[in-house]
């Protein structure tokens, strides 16, 4: 039987987006005869045996070291029979359209010898590598200097990415981007399928210009779209990005326009090159290293600065020994510590632990060498401010800096699921079911009006897709997570471009899967999570958090005291509560009955001051034998209490569950601080 299509795609340790994207191709074959090649480049996460398994009339091709893009493309392009050739990145969706389109055009349009789509980026925009020119020194030059980015209207400088076309736009271009394209095989054949020499990059640009060489045209479709998680199939370090991209610009230089410019022309176009790449170098260093140097710098700062405040006499010259051996020795300690490591790059306990370690052993140099030991006040003072300045900027780059909303509170996602059918409810119920998989369902979003305030599970359906926008902007929305069984990839990809500008996560559910995709994310939402309920908190964190306990309820006990005279004076009067204490224990307080009503909850500060309450804990709760009761100490606030008192109403106890388990999975004194401040303001 002849072969309508051959379908390519390169994997390289993205399962979770080939097997998405392998479905989005059996939703879109319709009645045409496809072949589909996927060659995998060495992958680590199980790619393989999920293609045996669930996609066993798949071709794999499976290699034992990654190739590159090109020459793994090639072993597939040689063995192919359809007439057109779709060469695919595993980190795309296809809508149900997608291939009659692409086939359509190519058939009505003899002349073209490759065509490709509309791409989107995940949050909805026009992906602008979707079409581009080819990169002649004119064009090369406009990208490197960043002209296309100040004036990208402009015919003479928007050239790169065509940035003065509509993205709506049919039209002929020189170049498509390797994630989709679709190429007649007999053009392929004639010009020699990719280049090998690329290793990654430019490898698309490449074969375009040896298709127009060819005589054949090029041309962008945006009549079908397709999502794609840009930069999800070729994840790699920085550098090896850079070395990679710019080396791929050197070689199409090399090859293709050595006869056609002159040498000055090259010249300055691999002068251009080698520059941004080498800066593209140095701002990646940079990055890295602005950490560890304004950390030196600070405790350099604080040994000085505590040597003014006690020895403020002193010339520094008499420190320039001990000053440099302080200095490495607790820098050594923060680095040993794991702080510039990417997980706790702006985390305090890592911080602390260092300065304690670094005083311990400065403090034990000054018994061995006396001579420099001016004194181990110096030390202790220097300590102290080296805790304070290192963390205080790490505390201001949280709340501020890009790193701004990954405070631990801040991970549970507010979400709402498209789709209310069987599949929605699936996904929600797996979801209330795993503290681990941060997200909060706010409610359905339906296509049928008349669902429209019901509750499906406890959930209400908020608005239909048409109102999706209002949705998001209302409830403070984080991320949408469609549900496919109620909606086609046609769909979905509509939904994302109406919500475009609304600065969310959109996430899919591939139908019947166990995880949720999205941009730089792949959440497992199947498997059952084994939570260690006690020891999750650090000893450190509950040292901390004891102390500010105390300091608190002393401060509000202080304040209060006249008042609670006069409340006793004017017929208050205690009464007793059986309450759920710490480890589901009964436990008794007093409150007050009667006198001055804002007085109430005060005499709460004396139990947080002796240790049987917390500021921030578990609900206060009546005891009542056999009942449901939080295994962690009860608090004046918490995440329980916030979260019923954003809801506007008492919270199910499956809801209570799951921010009682995220709580104690999470807790620490950053922790504790937001709902504070949330339950402040």
């Amino acid at each position: 039987m002849k072969c309508d299509i051959s379908i390519v795609i390169v994997n390289y340790n993205v399962k979770a987006f080939l097997e998405q994207c392998l479905m989005a191709l059996e939703r879109a074959r319709h009645n045409f005869n496809i072949e589909v090649h996927v060659v995998d480049n060495a992958s680590v996460d199980g790619s393989q045996a999920m293609v045996r398994k669930k996609f066993p009339h798949v071709h794999l091709i499976d290699n034992h070291k990654n190739l590159g893009f090109g020459k793994a493309n090639n072993q597939a392009l040689r063995i192919t029979k359809g007439e057109y050739v779709l060469i695919l990145n595993p980190d795309t969706l296809i809508q149900e359209d997608t291939l009659v389109v692409l086939k359509e055009f190519l058939d009505t349009h003899k002349d073209v010898g490759a065509v490709g789509c509309k791409l989107i980026n995940p949050d909805g925009s026009f992906q602008i590598n979707s079409r581009r020119s080819l990169p002649t020194p004119w064009v090369a030059f406009t990208k490197i200097v960043g002209l296309g980015i100040f004036f990208p209207k402009s015919k003479l400088f928007g050239r790169y990415n065509v940035t003065y076309l509509d993205s709506d736009q049919e039209s002929e271009v020189d170049v498509l981007s390797g994630s989709l394209m679709m190429v007649r095989k007999c053009i392929l054949d004639k010009i020699g399928y990719f280049d090998e020499d690329y290793f990654m990059y430019g490898e698309d640009i490449d074969m375009c210009y040896r298709i127009k060489k060819s005589g054949s045209k090029i041309y962008y479709v945006p009549k079908t779209k397709a999502i794609h998680y840009k930069g999800e199939s070729t994840k790699k370090s920085e550098f090896s990005f850079i070395a990679n991209f710019y080396t791929a610009m050197l070689i199409f230089i090399h090859k293709h326009f050595k006869g056609h410019y002159s040498i000055f022309l090259r010249f300055i176009l691999v002068f251009g090159i080698y520059s941004r790449a080498f800066f593209a170098y140095v701002w990646r260093i940079v990055k890295k290293l602005a950490s560890p140097l304004l950390d030196f710098m600070l405790i350099i700062l604080s040994f000085y600065l505590a040597t003014k405040i006690w020895l403020p006499h002193y010339p520094v010259e008499r420190f320039r020994i001990v000053l440099p051996i302080y200095t490495f020795i607790w820098f050594i300690s923060v680095y040993f510590f794991g702080v510039y490591h990417s997980k706790g790059k702006y985390h305090l306990k890592p911080i602390l632990w260092s300065s304690i370690t670094g005083l311990l052993i400065n403090a034990t140099f000054t018994y061995f060498f006396k001579q420099f030991a001016y004194s181990r006040v110096v030390v202790l003072i220097s300590f102290l401010l080296i805790v304070v300045f290192l963390s205080m900027w790490r505390i201001v780059y949280r709340i501020v800096g890009p790193v701004a909303k990954s405070g631990p509170l801040s991970k549970i996602r507010r979400a709402i699921i498209i789709g209310a059918g069987k599949e929605g409810k699936r996904i929600l119920k797996q979801l209330q079911e795993r503290p681990d998989v941060h997200y909060e369902v706010c409610g359905f979003v339906d296509f049928d009006p008349q669902n429209v305030g019901k509750e499906i599970d406890g959930t209400e359906v908020l608005a239909t897709i048409d109102n999706i926008k209002d949705v998001i902007r209302i409830d403070n929305i984080n991320d949408v997570i469609f549900s496919s069984d109620r909606l086609t990839n046609a769909q979905i990809l509509e939904t994302i471009v109406r919500a475009q500008g609304s600065d969310v996560n959109f996430r899919i559910v591939p139908h019947q899967l166990e995880y949720i995709v999205a941009k730089s994310s792949v959440d497992e939402i199947d498997t059952v999570p084994l939570l260690d309920i006690r020891g999750f908190a650090d000893p450190l964190d509950l040292l901390v958090k004891r102390i500010f306990n105390v300091i608190v309820s002393s401060v509000v006990i202080i304040i209060s005291s006249p008042l609670l005279l006069i409340n006793f004076i004017i017929g208050g009067k205690f009464d007793k509560k059986i309450i759920v204490g710490n480890a589901g224990e009964p436990a008794s307080i007093n409150l007050f009955k009667g006198g001055i009503g804002f007085l109430k909850l005060i005499p709460l500060y004396f139990y947080v001051f002796s240790g049987r309450l917390s500021i921030v804990g578990s609900e206060i709760t009546e005891f009542k034998q056999g009942k449901y009761r939080p295994i962690y100490k009860p608090g004046l606030t918490g995440l329980v209490q916030i979260k019923s008192k954003e809801k506007k109403k008492a919270l199910t106890q499956q809801e209570k569950d799951y921010y009682n388990l995220y709580y104690v999975k999470n807790q620490s004194i950053i922790t504790d601080l937001q709902i504070l401040l949330k339950a402040i303001f």
